[in-house]
């Protein structure tokens, strides 16, 4: 088991730039955390508890190898978070899930557009107001891509609309995903995403193919082998009927040359007419 503590104080401000791209950000922020997790190399869980009060805002754009995106985000709020999530896995295929409870107050925008490409991706959201809710997300992953999903609910003196969708192509992995929220009083929020790896589709078709030819090449091996048994088999029936042949030919010569045998000794006895005279 493992606990963390955290205190932070923030005032920071400052600017960047390079040659493909630029930002700003501002940080008046105070936060606190503490966090408690168990597990192993098959399933974990941990619980954290945080809060933070102040501003903060930050804008990013520019160029990411071919494609164009801008990032914006505002928050002047007050919030607490009491957040759980877990995680069980094995060969090759895991599930994972976060809850997040949740008491804020304040004013939060943010915008994310990336194009290029790698594909498409559009999110925004704008809330106000105070609210207290519970969000949550579950993954599940399997060998070839991976499914997640995640609703919330919030209630309180709010008003804020959200949503967006991604479609991209990223190192083989195709992404589609949707989210969408509607805030006045009762906020709903739900999001699915699907993640399919086509590499690892490309490696399954290649370990398939290759799992076929050696199946054939066995099949193809033992119908030789049952075929040379057969061959063999058949030949040792074939000697084993010419040697009962030639046995029953010998015999019947034997038996045909001591015929021929009495016959001659009989034509020469006394006892034949024939040599009476």
């Amino acid at each position: 088991m493992e606990t963390n503590t955290n205190f932070e104080n923030n005032q920071s401000a400052e600017a960047h730039s390079d040659g493909n791209s630029g930002g700003a950000s501002f940080d008046n922020t105070t936060t606190a955390s503490a966090e408690v997790s168990t597990g192993d190399e098959n399933a974990s869980i941990g619980i954290e508890t945080s809060a933070k009060t102040g501003t903060e805002s930050s804008v990013e754009g520019g160029l990411d190898g071919n494609n164009v995106y801008v990032e914006a985000s505002y928050s002047d709020t007050t919030e607490v978070h009491v957040t759980v999530d877990g995680q069980a896995n094995a060969e090759g295929f895991g599930v994972s899930g976060t809850v997040d409870a949740y008491a804020k107050t304040g004013n939060e925008a943010s915008l994310e557009v990336r194009a290029g490409d790698e594909g498409v991706v559009a999110n925004g959201e704008l809330s106000a107001g105070n609210s207290v809710g519970v969000d949550g997300e579950g993954t599940l992953d399997l060998r070839e891509g991976s499914v997640t999903a995640g609703a919330g609910v919030s209630v309180g003196e709010q008003v804020g609309v959200g949503g967006g969708g991604e479609a991209t192509f990223v190192d083989g992995v195709a992404t589609v995903g949707v989210s969408g929220e509607v805030a006045v009083l009762l906020g709903v929020d739900v999001d699915l995403s699907v993640s399919v790896d086509t590499n690892q589709i490309a490696e399954d078709a290649v370990a398939a193919q290759k799992l076929a030819e050696e199946q054939a090449a066995e099949a193809k091996r033992v119908a030789e082998e049952t075929e040379r048994k057969a061959k063999e088999a058949q030949e040792e029936l074939d000697r084993q009927a010419r040697a009962a042949q030639d046995e029953l030919d010998r015999q019947a010569r034997a038996a045909q040359d001591a015929l021929d045998n009495a016959a001659r000794e009989a034509s020469k006895s006394k006892w034949n007419p024939k040599n009476w005279f």
